[in-house]
Protein backbone atom coordinates (compact mmCIF):
# COMPACT_ATOMS: atom_id res chain seq x y z
CA UNK A 1 0.00 0.00 0.00
CA UNK A 2 1.32 3.47 -0.87
CA UNK A 3 0.84 4.69 2.69
CA UNK A 4 3.17 1.96 3.99
CA UNK A 5 6.33 1.98 1.98
CA UNK A 6 8.70 4.67 0.79
CA UNK A 7 7.58 7.42 3.12
CA UNK A 8 9.88 8.63 5.91
CA UNK A 9 8.71 8.33 9.49
CA UNK A 10 6.04 5.70 8.83
CA UNK A 11 6.87 2.71 10.99
CA UNK A 12 4.77 -0.34 10.18
CA UNK A 13 5.42 -2.19 13.42
CA UNK A 14 3.55 0.14 15.79
CA UNK A 15 -0.02 0.46 16.99
CA UNK A 16 -0.76 3.62 15.00
CA UNK A 17 -0.17 1.74 11.77
CA UNK A 18 -1.91 -1.38 13.06
CA UNK A 19 -5.05 0.62 13.85
CA UNK A 20 -5.40 2.18 10.39
CA UNK A 21 -4.33 -0.97 8.54
CA UNK A 22 -6.69 -3.21 10.49
CA UNK A 23 -9.59 -0.86 9.82
CA UNK A 24 -8.58 -0.86 6.14
CA UNK A 25 -8.76 -4.63 6.09
CA UNK A 26 -12.20 -4.39 7.66
CA UNK A 27 -13.30 -2.22 4.71
CA UNK A 28 -12.92 1.24 6.28
CA UNK A 29 -11.04 3.56 3.93
CA UNK A 30 -12.40 7.06 4.41
CA UNK A 31 -12.07 9.47 7.30
CA UNK A 32 -12.63 13.14 7.93
CA UNK A 33 -11.54 15.56 10.62
CA UNK A 34 -8.81 18.03 11.52
CA UNK A 35 -5.24 16.95 12.25
CA UNK A 36 -3.24 17.96 15.31
CA UNK A 37 -2.53 17.12 18.92
CA UNK A 38 -3.04 13.51 19.87
CA UNK A 39 -3.98 12.20 16.40
CA UNK A 40 -0.94 13.22 14.36
CA UNK A 41 0.73 9.83 14.69
CA UNK A 42 -2.46 8.12 13.48
CA UNK A 43 -3.39 10.55 10.70
CA UNK A 44 0.12 10.38 9.19
CA UNK A 45 -0.88 6.95 7.86
CA UNK A 46 -3.72 8.54 5.88
CA UNK A 47 -3.33 10.13 2.44
CA UNK A 48 -5.14 13.46 1.89
CA UNK A 49 -8.46 13.12 0.10
CA UNK A 50 -8.44 16.02 -2.33
CA UNK A 51 -10.53 14.81 -5.25
CA UNK A 52 -13.55 12.56 -5.71
CA UNK A 53 -11.61 10.47 -8.21
CA UNK A 54 -9.54 9.13 -5.29
CA UNK A 55 -12.34 7.56 -3.26
CA UNK A 56 -12.30 4.20 -5.04
CA UNK A 57 -8.58 3.47 -4.89
CA UNK A 58 -8.80 1.50 -1.64
CA UNK A 59 -6.18 3.66 0.09
CA UNK A 60 -7.03 5.00 3.57
CA UNK A 61 -7.63 8.70 3.09
CA UNK A 62 -8.65 11.68 5.18
CA UNK A 63 -10.66 14.71 4.13
CA UNK A 64 -9.82 17.78 6.18
CA UNK A 65 -13.15 18.98 7.52
CA UNK A 66 -14.30 20.76 10.67
CA UNK A 67 -15.12 18.34 13.46
CA UNK A 68 -18.81 19.19 13.79
CA UNK A 69 -19.40 18.37 10.12
CA UNK A 70 -16.96 15.46 10.29
CA UNK A 71 -18.94 13.82 13.07
CA UNK A 72 -21.87 13.31 10.72
CA UNK A 73 -19.85 12.20 7.70
CA UNK A 74 -19.78 8.46 8.57
CA UNK A 75 -23.57 8.47 8.99
CA UNK A 76 -24.23 9.80 5.50
CA UNK A 77 -21.60 7.43 4.17
CA UNK A 78 -23.45 4.45 5.62
CA UNK A 79 -26.90 5.67 4.56
CA UNK A 80 -25.70 6.00 0.98
CA UNK A 81 -23.75 2.75 0.71
CA UNK A 82 -24.19 0.45 3.69
CA UNK A 83 -20.43 0.72 4.26
CA UNK A 84 -18.58 2.14 7.26
CA UNK A 85 -16.41 5.25 7.48
CA UNK A 86 -14.63 7.09 10.26
CA UNK A 87 -14.38 10.49 11.90
CA UNK A 88 -11.20 11.65 13.64
CA UNK A 89 -11.16 14.05 16.58
CA UNK A 90 -8.02 15.18 18.31
CA UNK A 91 -7.65 15.67 22.05
CA UNK A 92 -9.99 18.11 23.78
CA UNK A 93 -12.71 20.31 22.33
CA UNK A 94 -12.63 18.51 18.98
CA UNK A 95 -14.26 15.49 20.60
CA UNK A 96 -17.03 17.70 21.93
CA UNK A 97 -17.59 19.11 18.45
CA UNK A 98 -17.74 15.69 16.83
CA UNK A 99 -19.93 14.10 19.47
CA UNK A 100 -23.25 15.23 17.98
CA UNK A 101 -22.56 12.78 15.18
CA UNK A 102 -21.77 10.08 17.73
CA UNK A 103 -25.13 10.65 19.39
CA UNK A 104 -27.07 10.54 16.15
CA UNK A 105 -25.30 7.34 15.12
CA UNK A 106 -26.38 5.74 18.37
CA UNK A 107 -29.97 6.97 18.16
CA UNK A 108 -30.37 5.76 14.57
CA UNK A 109 -28.46 2.47 14.99
CA UNK A 110 -25.77 3.37 12.47
CA UNK A 111 -22.37 1.62 12.56
CA UNK A 112 -19.59 4.19 12.41
CA UNK A 113 -16.04 4.58 13.72
CA UNK A 114 -14.90 7.57 15.76
CA UNK A 115 -11.16 7.77 16.47
CA UNK A 116 -10.62 9.90 19.58
CA UNK A 117 -7.28 10.96 21.01
CA UNK A 118 -6.72 11.01 24.76
CA UNK A 119 -3.76 12.51 26.62
CA UNK A 120 -0.49 10.62 26.80
CA UNK A 121 -0.42 8.62 29.99
CA UNK A 122 2.72 10.37 31.24
CA UNK A 123 1.02 13.76 31.13
CA UNK A 124 -2.00 12.84 33.24
CA UNK A 125 -2.09 14.83 36.47
CA UNK A 126 0.30 17.46 35.06
CA UNK A 127 -2.38 19.73 33.56
CA UNK A 128 -1.60 18.95 29.90
CA UNK A 129 -2.98 21.05 27.08
CA UNK A 130 -6.51 19.86 26.21
CA UNK A 131 -6.76 17.81 29.37
CA UNK A 132 -9.34 15.06 28.82
CA UNK A 133 -8.26 12.95 31.79
CA UNK A 134 -10.24 12.57 35.01
CA UNK A 135 -8.67 15.86 36.13
CA UNK A 136 -9.92 17.74 33.11
CA UNK A 137 -12.73 17.02 30.69
CA UNK A 138 -13.01 13.43 31.91
CA UNK A 139 -14.07 12.41 28.43
CA UNK A 140 -13.88 8.60 28.70
CA UNK A 141 -16.68 8.25 31.29
CA UNK A 142 -18.79 10.54 29.12
CA UNK A 143 -18.29 8.31 26.09
CA UNK A 144 -18.89 5.19 28.16
CA UNK A 145 -22.09 6.65 29.59
CA UNK A 146 -23.42 7.17 26.07
CA UNK A 147 -22.00 4.17 24.20
CA UNK A 148 -21.43 1.59 26.92
CA UNK A 149 -19.09 -1.07 25.59
CA UNK A 150 -19.11 0.84 22.30
CA UNK A 151 -16.41 3.04 23.86
CA UNK A 152 -13.18 1.11 23.51
CA UNK A 153 -10.18 2.54 25.34
CA UNK A 154 -6.72 1.64 24.00
CA UNK A 155 -4.67 1.70 27.20
CA UNK A 156 -2.73 -1.54 26.73
CA UNK A 157 -0.93 -2.25 23.47
CA UNK A 158 -1.02 -5.98 24.14
CA UNK A 159 -4.82 -5.87 24.07
CA UNK A 160 -5.06 -3.95 20.77
CA UNK A 161 -5.97 -6.99 18.68
CA UNK A 162 -8.65 -8.02 21.14
CA UNK A 163 -9.99 -4.46 21.27
CA UNK A 164 -10.25 -4.21 17.48
CA UNK A 165 -11.98 -7.59 17.27
CA UNK A 166 -14.50 -6.27 19.77
CA UNK A 167 -14.95 -3.12 17.67
CA UNK A 168 -15.82 -5.23 14.63
CA UNK A 169 -18.40 -7.18 16.62
CA UNK A 170 -20.09 -3.98 17.83
CA UNK A 171 -20.21 -2.57 14.30
CA UNK A 172 -21.93 -5.78 13.22
CA UNK A 173 -24.64 -4.95 15.78
CA UNK A 174 -25.45 -1.68 13.96
CA UNK A 175 -23.81 0.41 16.66
CA UNK A 176 -21.15 3.13 16.51
CA UNK A 177 -17.72 2.60 18.05
CA UNK A 178 -15.57 5.24 19.69
CA UNK A 179 -11.94 4.08 19.79
CA UNK A 180 -10.26 6.32 22.37
CA UNK A 181 -6.50 5.90 22.56
CA UNK A 182 -3.52 7.22 24.51
CA UNK A 183 -1.00 8.33 21.86
CA UNK A 184 2.01 6.97 23.76
CA UNK A 185 0.34 3.57 24.11
CA UNK A 186 -0.62 3.39 20.44
CA UNK A 187 2.92 4.35 19.40
CA UNK A 188 4.37 1.20 20.95
CA UNK A 189 5.35 -1.82 18.89
CA UNK A 190 2.39 -3.99 17.90
CA UNK A 191 1.39 -6.70 15.46
CA UNK A 192 -2.31 -7.20 14.92
CA UNK A 193 -4.37 -9.62 12.87
CA UNK A 194 -8.15 -9.27 12.90
CA UNK A 195 -9.88 -11.43 10.26
CA UNK A 196 -12.68 -9.62 8.52
CA UNK A 197 -16.13 -11.07 9.03
CA UNK A 198 -19.38 -10.05 7.37
CA UNK A 199 -22.43 -8.92 9.28
CA UNK A 200 -24.59 -12.03 9.67
CA UNK A 201 -28.19 -11.97 8.47
CA UNK A 202 -30.02 -13.91 11.14
CA UNK A 203 -33.54 -15.25 11.50
CA UNK A 204 -35.03 -16.95 14.56
CA UNK A 205 -37.11 -19.78 13.14
CA UNK A 206 -39.01 -20.26 16.40
CA UNK A 207 -40.31 -16.68 16.14
CA UNK A 208 -41.46 -17.29 12.58
CA UNK A 209 -43.31 -20.43 13.62
CA UNK A 210 -44.94 -18.60 16.54
CA UNK A 211 -46.10 -15.82 14.21
CA UNK A 212 -47.55 -18.26 11.67
CA UNK A 213 -49.32 -20.17 14.42
CA UNK A 214 -50.82 -17.21 16.27
CA UNK A 215 -51.26 -14.38 13.77
CA UNK A 216 -53.80 -15.87 11.31
CA UNK A 217 -56.46 -16.47 13.94
CA UNK A 218 -55.63 -13.23 15.73
CA UNK A 219 -56.04 -11.20 12.52
CA UNK A 220 -59.29 -12.86 11.43
CA UNK A 221 -61.94 -10.17 10.84
CA UNK A 222 -59.66 -7.56 12.43
CA UNK A 223 -58.01 -4.57 10.87
CA UNK A 224 -54.26 -4.97 10.48
CA UNK A 225 -52.12 -1.82 10.29
CA UNK A 226 -48.53 -1.89 9.08
CA UNK A 227 -45.95 0.62 10.33
CA UNK A 228 -42.67 0.72 8.39
CA UNK A 229 -39.64 1.98 10.32
CA UNK A 230 -36.14 2.90 9.28
CA UNK A 231 -34.53 -0.47 10.11
CA UNK A 232 -36.47 -1.97 7.22
CA UNK A 233 -34.92 0.54 4.81
CA UNK A 234 -31.58 -1.28 4.99
CA UNK A 235 -33.03 -4.62 3.85
CA UNK A 236 -32.80 -5.85 0.24
CA UNK A 237 -35.93 -5.94 -1.92
CA UNK A 238 -37.88 -4.43 0.96
CA UNK A 239 -40.15 -2.18 -1.11
CA UNK A 240 -41.56 -5.15 -2.99
CA UNK A 241 -41.86 -7.25 0.16
CA UNK A 242 -43.62 -4.56 2.20
CA UNK A 243 -46.05 -3.99 -0.68
CA UNK A 244 -46.81 -7.72 -0.88
CA UNK A 245 -47.56 -7.77 2.83
CA UNK A 246 -49.84 -4.73 2.58
CA UNK A 247 -51.74 -6.24 -0.34
CA UNK A 248 -52.04 -9.68 1.23
CA UNK A 249 -53.49 -8.34 4.48
CA UNK A 250 -55.37 -5.37 2.97
CA UNK A 251 -53.44 -3.44 5.57
CA UNK A 252 -53.34 0.36 5.57
CA UNK A 253 -49.65 1.19 5.77
CA UNK A 254 -47.88 4.15 7.34
CA UNK A 255 -44.22 4.93 7.70
CA UNK A 256 -41.70 7.08 9.53
CA UNK A 257 -39.68 9.69 7.67
CA UNK A 258 -36.77 7.26 7.13
CA UNK A 259 -39.00 4.20 6.94
CA UNK A 260 -40.36 5.69 3.71
CA UNK A 261 -37.25 4.33 2.01
CA UNK A 262 -38.65 0.83 2.56
CA UNK A 263 -42.02 1.68 0.96
CA UNK A 264 -42.91 1.53 -2.71
CA UNK A 265 -44.49 4.70 -4.12
CA UNK A 266 -47.01 2.35 -5.75
CA UNK A 267 -48.15 0.61 -2.55
CA UNK A 268 -51.95 0.81 -2.99
CA UNK A 269 -52.51 0.75 0.77
CA UNK A 270 -50.08 3.58 1.53
CA UNK A 271 -51.51 6.14 3.97
CA UNK A 272 -48.38 8.25 4.34
CA UNK A 273 -45.97 9.61 6.89
CA UNK A 274 -46.97 9.77 10.55
CA UNK A 275 -46.34 12.28 13.33
CA UNK A 276 -43.77 15.00 12.56
CA UNK A 277 -44.87 16.48 9.24
CA UNK A 278 -47.26 13.57 8.91
CA UNK A 279 -49.97 13.24 6.30
CA UNK A 280 -53.57 13.79 7.29
CA UNK A 281 -54.78 10.31 6.28
CA UNK A 282 -51.89 8.65 8.10
CA UNK A 283 -52.53 10.63 11.27
CA UNK A 284 -56.27 9.97 11.10
CA UNK A 285 -55.56 6.25 10.77
CA UNK A 286 -52.95 6.19 13.54
CA UNK A 287 -55.20 8.02 15.98
CA UNK A 288 -58.07 5.66 15.18
CA UNK A 289 -56.05 2.60 16.24
CA UNK A 290 -57.74 0.76 19.11
CA UNK A 291 -57.57 -2.44 21.15
CA UNK A 292 -59.30 -4.43 18.41
CA UNK A 293 -56.55 -3.71 15.85
CA UNK A 294 -53.39 -5.66 15.07
CA UNK A 295 -50.21 -3.69 14.34
CA UNK A 296 -47.24 -5.07 12.41
CA UNK A 297 -44.10 -2.96 12.66
CA UNK A 298 -41.28 -3.55 10.18
CA UNK A 299 -38.58 -2.13 12.39
CA UNK A 300 -39.63 0.12 15.24
CA UNK A 301 -39.01 3.88 15.28
CA UNK A 302 -39.53 4.83 18.93
CA UNK A 303 -38.64 8.52 18.89
CA UNK A 304 -40.89 11.45 19.71
CA UNK A 305 -41.07 12.52 16.06
CA UNK A 306 -42.24 9.01 15.13
CA UNK A 307 -44.59 7.96 17.95
CA UNK A 308 -44.91 11.17 19.98
CA UNK A 309 -44.26 9.48 23.35
CA UNK A 310 -47.49 7.51 22.96
CA UNK A 311 -48.07 3.89 23.84
CA UNK A 312 -49.49 1.75 21.05
CA UNK A 313 -53.13 0.81 21.85
CA UNK A 314 -53.41 -2.19 19.50
CA UNK A 315 -54.59 -5.58 20.75
CA UNK A 316 -51.24 -6.98 19.69
CA UNK A 317 -48.09 -5.49 18.18
CA UNK A 318 -45.92 -7.82 16.11
CA UNK A 319 -42.45 -6.30 15.86
CA UNK A 320 -40.15 -7.54 13.09
CA UNK A 321 -36.54 -6.52 13.67
CA UNK A 322 -32.95 -7.70 14.00
CA UNK A 323 -31.33 -5.08 16.23
CA UNK A 324 -29.85 -6.54 19.39
CA UNK A 325 -29.41 -3.14 21.01
CA UNK A 326 -31.89 -0.93 19.17
CA UNK A 327 -32.36 2.62 20.36
CA UNK A 328 -35.41 2.88 22.60
CA UNK A 329 -35.49 -0.79 23.55
CA UNK A 330 -35.61 -1.85 27.19
CA UNK A 331 -34.43 -5.38 27.92
CA UNK A 332 -34.17 -6.02 24.20
CA UNK A 333 -37.68 -5.10 23.10
CA UNK A 334 -40.44 -2.48 22.99
CA UNK A 335 -42.91 -4.22 25.25
CA UNK A 336 -43.00 -1.12 27.45
CA UNK A 337 -44.37 0.94 24.53
CA UNK A 338 -47.42 -1.26 23.93
CA UNK A 339 -50.68 -1.29 25.89
CA UNK A 340 -51.70 -4.65 24.42
CA UNK A 341 -49.66 -7.75 23.75
CA UNK A 342 -46.20 -7.38 22.24
CA UNK A 343 -44.45 -10.10 20.25
CA UNK A 344 -41.10 -9.88 18.48
CA UNK A 345 -40.00 -11.72 15.36
CA UNK A 346 -36.24 -11.55 15.69
CA UNK A 347 -34.11 -11.45 12.60
CA UNK A 348 -33.53 -9.83 9.24
CA UNK A 349 -36.82 -8.22 8.21
CA UNK A 350 -36.49 -9.17 4.53
CA UNK A 351 -35.63 -12.77 5.42
CA UNK A 352 -38.66 -12.91 7.69
CA UNK A 353 -41.06 -11.53 5.08
CA UNK A 354 -39.71 -13.88 2.42
CA UNK A 355 -40.56 -16.70 4.80
CA UNK A 356 -43.96 -15.62 6.10
CA UNK A 357 -45.67 -14.09 3.04
CA UNK A 358 -45.97 -17.29 0.95
CA UNK A 359 -46.91 -19.31 4.01
CA UNK A 360 -49.60 -16.81 4.99
CA UNK A 361 -50.99 -17.11 1.46
CA UNK A 362 -50.98 -20.88 1.74
CA UNK A 363 -52.94 -20.59 4.99
CA UNK A 364 -55.56 -18.48 3.24
CA UNK A 365 -54.91 -15.44 5.41
CA UNK A 366 -55.48 -13.08 2.47
CA UNK A 367 -59.07 -14.22 1.99
CA UNK A 368 -62.07 -12.35 3.41
CA UNK A 369 -60.00 -9.46 4.70
CA UNK A 370 -61.88 -6.36 5.91
CA UNK A 371 -62.17 -3.79 3.15
CA UNK A 372 -60.21 -0.59 3.62
CA UNK A 373 -60.03 2.64 1.66
CA UNK A 374 -57.23 2.99 -0.84
CA UNK A 375 -56.65 6.74 -0.75
CA UNK A 376 -55.32 8.76 -3.64
CA UNK A 377 -54.57 12.05 -1.89
CA UNK A 378 -53.27 11.65 1.65
CA UNK A 379 -54.06 15.17 2.82
CA UNK A 380 -57.27 17.05 3.45
CA UNK A 381 -56.09 20.03 5.53
CA UNK A 382 -56.05 23.39 3.71
CA UNK A 383 -52.68 25.14 3.94
CA UNK A 384 -52.39 28.94 3.85
CA UNK A 385 -50.57 29.90 0.64
CA UNK A 386 -50.88 33.70 0.43
CA UNK A 387 -47.16 34.24 1.08
CA UNK A 388 -45.13 37.42 0.68
CA UNK A 389 -44.36 38.36 -2.91
CA UNK A 390 -40.62 37.99 -2.43
CA UNK A 391 -41.01 34.38 -1.18
CA UNK A 392 -41.83 31.06 -2.75
CA UNK A 393 -45.00 29.24 -1.79
CA UNK A 394 -43.32 26.34 0.00
CA UNK A 395 -46.21 24.07 -0.97
CA UNK A 396 -45.63 24.86 -4.64
CA UNK A 397 -41.89 24.35 -4.24
CA UNK A 398 -42.32 20.79 -3.00
CA UNK A 399 -45.10 20.10 -5.49
CA UNK A 400 -42.81 21.05 -8.37
CA UNK A 401 -39.52 19.63 -7.13
CA UNK A 402 -40.41 15.92 -7.57
CA UNK A 403 -40.91 16.54 -11.31
CA UNK A 404 -37.18 17.15 -11.59
CA UNK A 405 -35.72 14.25 -9.63
CA UNK A 406 -33.55 11.93 -11.67
CA UNK A 407 -32.46 8.36 -10.84
CA UNK A 408 -29.48 7.71 -8.58
CA UNK A 409 -30.24 10.63 -6.26
CA UNK A 410 -30.15 10.96 -2.48
CA UNK A 411 -31.42 13.75 -0.25
CA UNK A 412 -30.91 14.85 3.34
CA UNK A 413 -33.29 17.05 5.32
CA UNK A 414 -31.56 19.11 7.98
CA UNK A 415 -33.14 20.26 11.23
CA UNK A 416 -35.33 23.03 9.82
CA UNK A 417 -38.80 23.26 8.32
CA UNK A 418 -37.51 21.16 5.41
CA UNK A 419 -37.52 18.05 7.60
CA UNK A 420 -41.13 18.71 8.48
CA UNK A 421 -42.67 20.06 5.30
CA UNK A 422 -41.28 17.95 2.47
CA UNK A 423 -43.01 14.73 3.44
CA UNK A 424 -46.33 16.45 4.05
CA UNK A 425 -46.46 17.89 0.52
CA UNK A 426 -44.94 14.98 -1.39
CA UNK A 427 -47.04 12.40 0.54
CA UNK A 428 -45.28 9.32 -0.84
CA UNK A 429 -41.64 8.37 -1.43
CA UNK A 430 -40.21 9.13 -4.87
CA UNK A 431 -38.84 6.34 -7.08
CA UNK A 432 -35.70 8.29 -8.03
CA UNK A 433 -34.52 9.62 -4.67
CA UNK A 434 -34.24 8.43 -1.09
CA UNK A 435 -34.46 11.00 1.68
CA UNK A 436 -32.93 10.69 5.13
CA UNK A 437 -33.24 12.75 8.26
CA UNK A 438 -31.32 12.31 11.53
CA UNK A 439 -34.17 13.53 13.69
CA UNK A 440 -33.80 11.65 16.99
CA UNK A 441 -30.93 13.83 18.19
CA UNK A 442 -32.24 16.71 16.05
CA UNK A 443 -28.84 18.41 15.79
CA UNK A 444 -29.02 21.45 13.54
CA UNK A 445 -26.51 21.57 10.70
CA UNK A 446 -25.86 17.83 10.65
CA UNK A 447 -27.36 17.51 7.17
CA UNK A 448 -24.25 19.00 5.58
CA UNK A 449 -22.05 16.26 7.02
CA UNK A 450 -24.57 13.62 5.97
CA UNK A 451 -24.45 14.84 2.37
CA UNK A 452 -20.67 14.98 2.50
CA UNK A 453 -20.51 11.37 3.64
CA UNK A 454 -22.87 10.20 0.91
CA UNK A 455 -20.73 11.84 -1.73
CA UNK A 456 -17.55 10.22 -0.42
CA UNK A 457 -19.29 6.84 -0.40
CA UNK A 458 -20.44 7.17 -4.01
CA UNK A 459 -19.21 10.15 -6.07
CA UNK A 460 -21.70 9.34 -8.84
CA UNK A 461 -24.64 9.81 -6.45
CA UNK A 462 -26.54 13.04 -7.03
CA UNK A 463 -26.48 14.40 -3.49
CA UNK A 464 -28.94 17.05 -2.25
CA UNK A 465 -28.99 18.74 1.15
CA UNK A 466 -31.94 20.80 2.36
CA UNK A 467 -30.82 22.96 5.24
CA UNK A 468 -32.01 26.07 7.05
CA UNK A 469 -30.53 29.50 7.45
CA UNK A 470 -30.20 28.65 11.14
CA UNK A 471 -28.45 25.37 10.36
CA UNK A 472 -25.98 27.29 8.20
CA UNK A 473 -24.48 28.82 11.33
CA UNK A 474 -23.05 25.41 12.28
CA UNK A 475 -21.35 24.42 9.02
CA UNK A 476 -20.97 27.57 6.91
CA UNK A 477 -17.26 27.85 7.61
CA UNK A 478 -16.67 24.40 6.08
CA UNK A 479 -17.94 25.21 2.60
CA UNK A 480 -14.48 25.79 1.13
CA UNK A 481 -13.43 22.25 2.06
CA UNK A 482 -16.36 20.85 0.04
CA UNK A 483 -16.26 23.24 -2.92
CA UNK A 484 -15.10 20.61 -5.42
CA UNK A 485 -17.33 17.77 -4.20
CA UNK A 486 -20.42 18.39 -6.38
CA UNK A 487 -22.76 18.84 -3.41
CA UNK A 488 -26.16 20.47 -3.95
CA UNK A 489 -27.17 22.58 -0.97
CA UNK A 490 -30.60 24.24 -0.78
CA UNK A 491 -30.83 26.87 1.98
CA UNK A 492 -34.39 27.33 3.22
CA UNK A 493 -34.07 31.03 3.94
CA UNK A 494 -36.83 32.49 6.13
CA UNK A 495 -34.74 34.66 8.44
CA UNK A 496 -35.98 32.64 11.38
CA UNK A 497 -35.51 29.59 13.50
CA UNK A 498 -38.77 28.53 11.90
CA UNK A 499 -39.72 25.52 14.02
CA UNK A 500 -39.07 27.53 17.18
CA UNK A 501 -40.95 30.60 15.97
CA UNK A 502 -44.16 28.87 14.90
CA UNK A 503 -44.00 26.32 17.69
CA UNK A 504 -43.85 28.92 20.43
CA UNK A 505 -47.01 30.53 19.10
CA UNK A 506 -48.72 27.36 20.32
CA UNK A 507 -46.61 26.61 23.38
CA UNK A 508 -46.52 30.13 24.88
CA UNK A 509 -49.07 32.12 22.87
CA UNK A 510 -49.47 34.90 25.47
CA UNK A 511 -45.76 35.79 25.51
CA UNK A 512 -44.58 38.63 23.25
CA UNK A 513 -42.81 37.32 20.14
CA UNK A 514 -39.50 39.08 20.73
CA UNK A 515 -39.01 36.75 23.68
CA UNK A 516 -39.10 33.78 21.31
CA UNK A 517 -35.45 34.55 20.39
CA UNK A 518 -36.10 33.13 16.95
CA UNK A 519 -35.13 35.86 14.47
CA UNK A 520 -31.96 35.66 12.38
CA UNK A 521 -29.98 38.38 10.57
CA UNK A 522 -30.20 38.03 6.81
CA UNK A 523 -27.24 36.57 4.93
CA UNK A 524 -26.52 36.64 1.20
CA UNK A 525 -25.96 32.89 1.00
CA UNK A 526 -25.16 32.84 -2.71
CA UNK A 527 -22.47 35.49 -2.29
CA UNK A 528 -21.08 33.59 0.68
CA UNK A 529 -21.05 30.35 -1.29
CA UNK A 530 -19.24 31.93 -4.22
CA UNK A 531 -16.67 33.38 -1.84
CA UNK A 532 -15.98 29.80 -0.73
CA UNK A 533 -15.54 28.51 -4.30
CA UNK A 534 -19.10 27.30 -4.89
CA UNK A 535 -21.57 28.21 -7.60
CA UNK A 536 -24.93 29.62 -6.56
CA UNK A 537 -28.48 30.46 -7.59
CA UNK A 538 -31.31 32.54 -6.16
CA UNK A 539 -34.59 30.69 -6.65
CA UNK A 540 -37.20 33.08 -7.98
CA UNK A 541 -40.44 33.36 -5.99
CA UNK A 542 -42.50 32.21 -8.98
CA UNK A 543 -40.20 29.16 -9.43
CA UNK A 544 -39.60 30.18 -13.05
CA UNK A 545 -35.90 29.25 -12.84
CA UNK A 546 -36.36 25.99 -10.92
CA UNK A 547 -35.83 23.88 -14.05
CA UNK A 548 -32.64 25.77 -14.89
CA UNK A 549 -31.37 25.21 -11.35
CA UNK A 550 -32.20 21.52 -11.31
CA UNK A 551 -30.59 21.01 -14.71
CA UNK A 552 -27.43 22.58 -13.30
CA UNK A 553 -27.66 20.38 -10.23
CA UNK A 554 -27.65 17.28 -12.39
CA UNK A 555 -24.63 18.45 -14.37
CA UNK A 556 -21.66 17.23 -12.34
CA UNK A 557 -18.84 19.62 -13.09
CA UNK A 558 -16.64 19.29 -10.05
CA UNK A 559 -18.19 22.28 -8.33
CA UNK A 560 -20.70 22.39 -5.51
CA UNK A 561 -23.87 24.47 -5.89
CA UNK A 562 -25.89 26.43 -3.32
CA UNK A 563 -29.50 27.47 -3.95
CA UNK A 564 -31.15 30.20 -1.89
CA UNK A 565 -34.85 29.42 -1.37
CA UNK A 566 -36.71 32.47 0.02
CA UNK A 567 -39.53 31.33 2.33
CA UNK A 568 -42.21 33.18 4.28
CA UNK A 569 -41.74 32.34 7.96
CA UNK A 570 -45.49 32.70 8.54
CA UNK A 571 -46.41 29.78 6.27
CA UNK A 572 -47.08 26.53 8.15
CA UNK A 573 -47.10 23.41 5.99
CA UNK A 574 -46.37 20.20 7.91
CA UNK A 575 -47.61 19.96 11.49
CA UNK A 576 -45.55 19.23 14.60
CA UNK A 577 -47.45 16.83 16.83
CA UNK A 578 -44.80 17.27 19.52
CA UNK A 579 -46.03 20.79 20.29
CA UNK A 580 -48.91 19.38 22.30
CA UNK A 581 -46.38 17.69 24.58
CA UNK A 582 -44.48 20.93 25.05
CA UNK A 583 -47.54 22.85 26.23
CA UNK A 584 -47.39 20.98 29.56
CA UNK A 585 -44.63 21.24 32.14
CA UNK A 586 -44.45 17.45 32.28
CA UNK A 587 -42.54 17.29 29.00
CA UNK A 588 -40.62 20.57 29.04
Amino acid sequence: MSYEAGSPGLETNVGNFALIDTLRQLGIHHYSGVNGGGVVHVSKYLIPLTDLSQVRDGIPRMLTMGEYVSGFMPLGYYLASGRIAGSITTTGAATKLGSSGITEAKLHNIPAVFLIALNSTGSIGKAPLQDVSQYGMNIVPQLQAELGDGCIVIDNIHRLEQDLMKAQDILHESRPVAIAFHPDILSKEARVHVPRTETPRILHKEDIEAFLKQFPEMARHRRVIIYVGEEAAFCPNIQELSTQLSELLHAPTVWSVNGANAVSPKNPFGYGYIMFGGNDKAMELWRSMNQEDILITLGFCPGEYSTNLDSIPAKCTWHFGAYLHGYGEINGDFRHRCKGDYKKVRGDIAFALEEVIPRLKALGVGKDRPKVERPDSLNFREVWRDVRKDCVDFMSFYEELPKHWQPHSIGFDDVCIAYKDRQYVTQRPHPSIKFWSMHHGSAMGGGFGLGLGAKLADPSLHTFIFSGDGCWRLFGGCLADAASLDLRLFIINNGTYGIVDKGLEIIIPTVEKRRYHSKLPRIDFVAAAKAHGWDGFYLKPDLSNLKEIMDACYTQAGKSILVDVPVDSEQVVGLNARLLNLTTQAYL
